[in-house]
Order: C-alpha cells, then sequence, then structure tokens
C-alpha cells in the first residue's frame, strides 16, 4: 500500500458518528487488539460515549483510528487510547498523523497515556515521558506515559 495523502482524516464525538463508523470502529479495534494481539478484554468500556473519536478513511474503510477521553474520565489529564491501524496500513504514518491532529487539538493541555512497552519509544518520539511503569494491563507490559503538549 502507498501512502495516500488524501486519505481523508475525521473527528467525531460519539453522537456524530454513522452506524457504519462506529461498526468499522468497533472492527479494527476488535481485529487489532483481540485478533492479532491477542488481548482478551471488554473493549466497551462505557468511554467512547463522552471521547472524540479521529480516524482515517481510505475511501469506505477505516484504516486508521484512535479516541480522546476526556479529563477526569481515565485521568485528570486528557487521554489518548485505542490507537489502531489496519495491518496493510501500518508503516505509512497514519497512527501519527491522527496523533498530532489530537495533540494539536489539545494544545496546552497534558496528555496521558497507557502504552504497550513495545511502542515506548516511538511515544518519546511524540514528546510523552514515562511516569510509571513497566507494569502489566490486560496481560501486556505497559507504561504510563505523560506529554505537557506545550
Amino acid at each position: 500500500m502507498c501512502l495516500n495523502m488524501a486519505y481523508r482524516s475525521y473527528k467525531k464525538s460519539f453522537d456524530a458518528l454513522t452506524n457504519q463508523e462506529l461498526y468499522q470502529l468497533l472492527d479494527l479495534r476488535l481485529k487489532v487488539f483481540v485478533t492479532e494481539q491477542k488481548i482478551v478484554y471488554t473493549d466497551t468500556d462505557f468511554k467512547d460515549q463522552k471521547s472524540v473519536h479521529y480516524f482515517i478513511m481510505d475511501d469506505d474503510q477505516m484504516v486508521s483510528y484512535l479516541r480522546v477521553i476526556p479529563k477526569g474520565l481515565k485521568y485528570d489529564e486528557f487521554a489518548i487510547g485505542r490507537v489502531a491501524t489496519d495491518e496493510a496500513y501500518r508503516h505509512q504514518g497514519l497512527a501519527t498523523r491522527l496523533i498530532k491532529e489530537a495533540m494539536e487539538d489539545l494544545k496546552g493541555e497534558p496528555i496521558r497515556i497507557s502504552a504497550q512497552a513495545y511502542l515506548k519509544a516511538y511515544y518519546e518520539g511524540l514528546g510523552f515521558k514515562v511516569v510509571k511503569g513497566p507494569y502489566i494491563e490486560e496481560d501486556i507490559l505497559h507504561y504510563e506515559m505523560l506529554c505537557r503538549n506545550t
């Protein structure tokens, strides 16, 4: 797959998502976290309804996704989570594009994440610093990381 900068990115509240978009974001998260990474967890944590959803579409297919959880719902700070990219679209910078869009929207607000350990250096490159860990979450090693986002 070649990176198509024409891939359109979207930012929507839960209530603004279409049925198709909701179904696709749940499907993408299921493919990445449950099928590929073998994480057995309840994805429906009731944070989606209050989150802002960022995603990239290739025509009618959702290929990359993340959500921004408001302050006070998971951490005292905003949180970025459920970052997922379809396997066929990886290594094209799509997740980075979404993370940077979210960070720009939250400029001046700190952002906290729970990052899988193998992605620690990736998130450090985006300005996040380890504040806790390593620890086990869903049977996978994680670090809690914070970005001042100034």
